[in-house]
């Protein structure tokens, strides 16, 4: 084997499937080098979805003709000069390789000036120049990108369909759109414009210009900061939640990146607000010294690695969900065009009871008959109103001074019962003997690893030891454990542990309790006795999040005065 020094153009070739992936990669790369050359203006203009064309001027500071024949050559960079600067980068780019590898999968206009003086353009096709000669009078830059992947049919034939492809300059656009709010930026596709700020640096005028009116209204600011972190930004109300995790917006630094841990974290916030398979819309922005972010981690800087991030995500959950508890978060009766796809709600946490279960529904006692509902007028969180009827024996109909509420039975006890359980958890730490043997069979390979999790089982209160080979005899279960379902609990925490797949034991017991709490509510169907009723809406308003059961199905649905006059057409919209 004869080992041989690659020539340039084919190293950049190499390196082009590294940075520049698609059209959005194109853009990315082009548009940073325009932040970082300190435009406060970029315009992006794309034709035939970016294959056609991408075009990207700024009034940034331009390069002169040294400068711009150096750009295209391999490692050049203007934004690190020493070992020090790679630990401590505020540029969004530096690597030296996106133009030279744009350049050799394309053909390259470049038009750049210094100054309003006639300035220089190149020409470059498959990383060669062509052509050159005397540029516009504009100070700034623009780099016109056609042809792309015209020479490596390969890539061309593995993009994605020309929709996905704009969307994803879409959301890239969006997201630099929001991190850098003192940039004005302008999307252009065939014409239309998809996106337009004005560069005022307001985060909420940004995204005013990606969703719509009614989602805007919704958006509540949140904060919070800690040692090493600080963290702000919006966050939309449930009701207006999407189908997929790309509208959860993550900026740090100024920089936008992708982690699926922060992401998780804002969504942990959203729990129990939302149904399975719905996330919410928010804008994170971290705010951190550079010398605790690793952005150099992938070629297009996506994604970045954080010190102490375990203390970041913490932040993050508990700043949007202290937001979240301060709001009204009544849902319309009306549902908005995203919640009017059909969503599931199956539980993360499930078990199958080996019998019936002998639990009584009554362990929590209802109220005895007389009981009053005193104190309605200053309710610490539900709006006051008055009771009007039941509808299907499963909606309870109250009257306020200008709205119409329907409240679900079901879903309202199941939130009660829910925090019940959960502050009956995390009160009692207690083991108690299992009331009949009970022993959990195992395959030899979960036997190996049954040690690995036998700590995670006593924190718990699960006392578990090995019995032979391939079986476990429980001796102790938590105090919480409902009799008649520790066998079914028993065996469907220790099969979890034992996957791999277990969330940390505060979700576990989360899951359980709204499997417990929804076996045990108030049945759809039932007929409710007045001071049932009365105690069903005190319970609820005492509740943390009154608006959902567990499983983010609304408890509360709403209709206003006026929303009902348009129905009936007495009021024009």
């Amino acid at each position: 084997m004869t080992i041989i020094q690659l020539d340039e153009r084919l190293s950049n070739m190499i390196a082009a499937g590294e940075v520049v992936e698609n059209m959005a990669s194109v853009v990315k790369e082009l548009v940073e080098n325009s932040l970082d050359a300190g435009a406060r203006s970029v315009d992006i203009t794309l034709k035939d979805y970016g294959l056609r064309s991408i075009a990207v001027s700024d009034d940034g500071d331009g390069m002169d003709e040294d400068d711009v024949k150096m750009a295209f050559k391999r490692h050049a960079t203007s934004k690190i000069r020493t070992h020090h600067d790679l630990h401590h980068i505020s540029s969004l780019g530096f690597r030296g390789e996106a133009l030279p590898s744009i350049a050799s999968v394309s053909r390259v206009t470049v038009d750049t000036s210094v100054s309003d003086a006639p300035g220089h353009t190149l020409i470059l096709e498959a990383g060669d120049i062509i052509d050159k000669k005397r540029g516009t009078a504009k100070k700034g830059t623009r780099i016109t990108v056609e042809k792309l992947f015209y020479n490596t049919p390969a890539r061309l034939k593995h993009l994605k369909s020309e929709k996905r492809e704009l969307s994803a300059v879409v959301d890239f656009v969006n997201a630099l759109a929001l991190a850098r709010t003192d940039v004005a930026f302008t999307l252009v596709h065939d014409g239309k414009t998809l996106l337009k700020s004005d560069g005022r640096e307001d985060s909420l005028k940004v995204l005013s210009a990606i969703y719509p009116l009614d989602v805007i209204k919704d958006m509540l600011f949140f904060e919070g900061e800690n040692r090493y972190y600080k963290v702000k930004g919006y966050c939309a109300k449930p009701q207006h939640a999407r189908a997929s995790r790309r509208h959860v917006t993550l900026i740090a630094n100024g920089r936008p990146i992708q982690s699926h841990n922060l992401k998780n974290a804002v969504m942990e916030a959203y729990r129990s607000y939302l149904p399975v398979h719905r996330f919410p819309i928010a804008l994170l922005k971290v705010e951190v010294d550079p010398l605790f972010i690793d952005v150099n981690i992938h070629p297009q800087k996506l994604t970045v690695k954080f010190t102490e991030e375990r203390m970041l995500t913490t932040l993050i959950e508990e700043s949007v969900a202290a937001r979240l508890k301060k709001e009204n978060l009544t849902q319309k009766v009306a549902p908005s065009e995203s919640e009017k796809k059909k969503t599931g709600s199956q539980a993360q946490f499930s078990f199958t009871p080996s019998h019936p279960s002998t639990t009584s529904p009554d362990a929590f006692p209802d109220p005895s008959p007389g009981e009053e509902d005193a104190d309605v007028k200053t309710r610490r969180t539900l709006p006051y109103f008055e009771y009007v009827g039941q509808f299907f024996g499963t909606y309870l109909v109250f009257q306020g001074e200008e709205t119409l509420y329907l409240l679900d039975q079901h879903a309202a006890a199941e939130r009660i019962r829910y925090e019940r359980y959960l502050n009956r958890m995390a009160e009692d730490a207690s083991s108690r003997p299992a009331l009949t043997p009970h022993s959990v069979s195992l395959s030899n390979k979960e036997m190996t690893a049954f040690p690995d999790v036998s700590k995670r089982l006593e924190a718990f209160g699960l006392k578990v030891e090995p019995a032979d080979a391939t079986t476990l005899a429980v001796h102790a279960v938590p105090g919480w454990f409902p009799e008649g379902e520790e066998e079914a609990f028993t065996d469907a925490m220790i099969r979890l542990l034992l996957s791999g797949k277990a969330p940390s034991i505060k979700k576990m017991i989360d899951h359980i309790a709204a499997e417990l709490a929804c076996k045990h509510s108030i049945r759809a169907n039932r007929h409710l006795a007045r001071h049932e009723i009365d105690k069903l809406v005190r319970d609820l308003d005492a509740c943390e999040n009154p608006y959902t059961c567990p499983h983010g199905r609304p408890t509360l649905l709403s209709l206003s005065e006026r929303e009902i006059e348009t129905m009936f057409k007495r009021v024009q919209t």
